[in-house]
């Protein structure tokens, strides 16, 4: 997409009848939806893909909202909001600038060297830094403010993820009257790990000012209100999924899906049909199994790469029958500790195709780059298996693309159990990611399960992922927030 001249857009004027009939919607994340590049004088919009942009823009559109999130504005352009997109503006996106300080301490720092670790588990990974913490808070109020400018009483606010649950607790100290939901779109950690970080009162009461707060899972709601009992003993009620003080807030799981709907369209296309098969003529062998996982520890792909080298060395009749695809996505480089990562992943793929390879046949094909979406659905297609095996994972939507994308005839899911879509998705092989034993028990039972009983599975996976879409997980959240009551008196019941 591309514009030569950026608009900066006007105030809405919502007063007037109509005014609570639109609830227009203001999104809040730290990823922005669509990124600015500047080449020779033109601004060109890149929209970035993630399940969260995928999930909020349709319901985004519909209200003509705003989307408020940190972005870099090139030097030419005076704007900081802009119309999305430029060809047919549906709804405006407010830009946040930060400086490198900030980046430093409030995303690489206190985001994902402090909350990222703590909330997957990795307390020895965990850091704890003043100096991050303050930036953090700095950063929060900084969204918050630009927040409020914006936002009216009859609009709806959604708040998104980990890097921003100040936001809450800082728009009403604002006074800002609109409803406030939040989602946490990654793990909560149990108590006794949470109990770890030394701001952990400051962190839930930043939340607990939001109306609705959403977690993929219902073990993450149980979770948090193990915290917000324990630590801010408030009166919660742990069946209903509700925290009552001087105000009543709702909290529930809120299952993300996939866009099932898009992903049959692209697997219904000729070009993608034939790259799919040209990719197997190319790779060769009777059995493709795939991983797509960014660069993480949480991912669990050296554990993942372990197993491979134990099934081909128990399995010897696969060797030459069967590759492994590993697609890393390059992740927060600026973090030696992920630098160190590729190093130990790109080490054991050299081990195991020098140990195993032959003059015609590669083991494990591995690519460290991130693929336009088109061309990974001709990987899903292309894969008798996908093999998803995170140590921890909020949802994984890998898992659920494969599954909607797959030929039930042929295609089979190997998934954590510490993945968030393993509470959905109990059809596939189900296996604990940190024993090599059920690894390669699960790869060989995957490959060797009978044609009907594959399909059964299936078909059941993905009536559920065609039933559950990413659009309507949006518009389910919504519908629950506007149902919520900021009065502090009652909040109407609705199960979530």
């Amino acid at each position: 997409m591309k514009f030569n001249k950026p608009q900066k857009a006007g105030r809405k004027n919502l007063s007037g009848p109509d005014a609570k009939k639109r609830r227009r919607l203001l999104v809040v994340s730290n990823r922005s939806p669509y990124y600015l590049e500047s080449t020779g004088g033109t601004i060109r919009m890149v929209r970035n893909v993630s399940g969260m942009v995928t999930g909020l823009e349709p319901v985004l559109s519909s209200t003509k909202g705003m989307w408020i999130a940190w972005g870099t504005v090139p030097e030419n352009c005076s704007a900081d909001i802009y119309r999305i997109p430029p060809s047919n503006p549906t709804f405006d996106l407010k830009l946040i600038p930060l400086d490198f300080d900030e980046l430093k301490h409030f995303y690489l720092g206190f985001s994902n060297s402090t909350l990222w670790p703590l909330a997957h588990n990795f307390l020895g990974r965990t850091a704890y830094l003043e100096e991050d913490w303050r930036v953090y808070v700095a950063v929060n109020q900084k969204f918050a403010a630009a927040v409020a400018q914006e936002a009216k009483p009859s609009d709806l606010i959604w708040v998104n993820d980990y890097h921003l649950a100040l936001v809450p607790m800082m728009l009403r100290s604002l006074r800002v009257r609109s409803k406030i939901g939040f989602f946490w779109h990654i793990p909560f950690p149990p108590l006794d790990l949470f109990r770890t970080l030394p701001w952990r009162k400051e962190f839930l009461e930043g939340l607990i000012k939001a109306d609705l707060i959403g977690f993929h899972c219902r073990s993450y709601v149980q979770n948090f209100l193990h915290g917000v009992e324990d630590i801010l003993k408030k009166d919660v009620s742990f069946g209903k999924g509700l925290i009552r003080n001087k105000r009543t807030v709702k909290v529930g799981a809120f299952p993300m899906g996939v866009d099932y709907a898009g992903i049959q369209e692209l697997v219904a296309k000729k070009e993608v049909l034939e790259a799919s098969k040209r990719l197997r003529q190319d790779i060769g062998v009777d059995h493709i199994v795939l991983s797509v996982d960014r660069l993480d520890y949480s991912k669990g792909i050296p554990e993942r790469l372990n197993a491979v080298e134990r099934f081909l060395e128990e399995n010897p009749r696969y060797l030459g029958r069967i590759s492994f695809v590993q697609i890393s996505v390059p992740s927060r480089i600026q973090i030696p500790e992920y630098y160190r990562m590729r190093q130990e992943v790109e080490n054991a793929v050299g081990r195991i195709n020098g140990r195993f390879a032959r003059a015609a046949w590669t083991p494990v094909y591995y690519y460290f780059r991130a693929l336009p979406f088109e061309e990974l659905v001709t990987y899903y297609l292309a894969a008798d298996l996908c093999f998803v095996t995170p140590l921890r994972d909020g949802m994984n939507l890998i898992a659920k693309e494969y599954a909607a994308a797959q030929d039930p005839q042929k295609g089979m899911l190997v998934l954590s159990e510490f993945a968030g879509a393993a509470e959905e998705l109990k059809e596939a092989v189900i296996v604990n990611p940190y024993s090599i034993p059920s690894l390669v028990r699960g790869l060989k039972e995957a490959l060797e399960i009978k044609v009907a009983e594959r399909r059964t599975r299936m078909n059941q996976m993905r009536k559920r992922l065609r039933r559950k879409t990413v659009e309507k997980w949006g518009r389910t959240f919504l519908d629950c927030l506007k149902e919520s009551s900021y009065d502090g008196k009652r909040i109407r019941r609705k199960k979530v």
